[in-house]
């Protein structure tokens, strides 16, 4: 089964509880997000290569407001970037504007990989994934 837009509740099965942040800018759900103060996250910006993606924005949000992030443990679907497909078994890593793709981890975002459940045939936008 595959999704075509994060619009559903993004946690399928919560392993963990989701912490909560201050949104730095906006965040979409689905996205992954680093911290960059005491408490505070931001999706991870276009051009990055260095950052520390921490979870998945549970929901929509603007600059100012409280985010609920899922971190490992919790099975959730995320934003893919581009054209990457999802196959079962082959880790999914956080890139720049907090979207997951898969292949080689060397150069993207540090932090927090996704495990795909499920095998895609096409890429579609998002994937149920299991975070580690």
């Amino acid at each position: 089964m595959s999704f075509t837009s994060p619009s559903d509740d993004i946690a399928i099965q919560e392993g963990t509880f989701a912490f909560s942040y201050q949104a730095s800018g906006e965040i979409k759900r689905g996205q992954g997000v680093e911290p960059i103060g005491t408490m505070q996250v931001r999706a991870i910006p276009a051009g990055t290569t260095i950052g520390k993606c921490i979870g998945v924005a549970a929901n929509d949000k603007s600059d100012g407001d409280m985010i609920a992030v899922y971190g490992p443990g919790n099975i959730v679907r995320v934003i893919v970037s581009g054209s990457s497909k999802c196959t079962v078994g082959v880790p999914m890593y956080c890139t720049a504007e907090g979207k997951f793709t898969s292949g080689d981890s060397s150069y993207l975002v540090s932090g927090i990989k996704a495990f795909p459940l499920e095998t895609q045939s096409t890429a579609n936008g998002t994937a149920r994934v299991l975070l580690v």
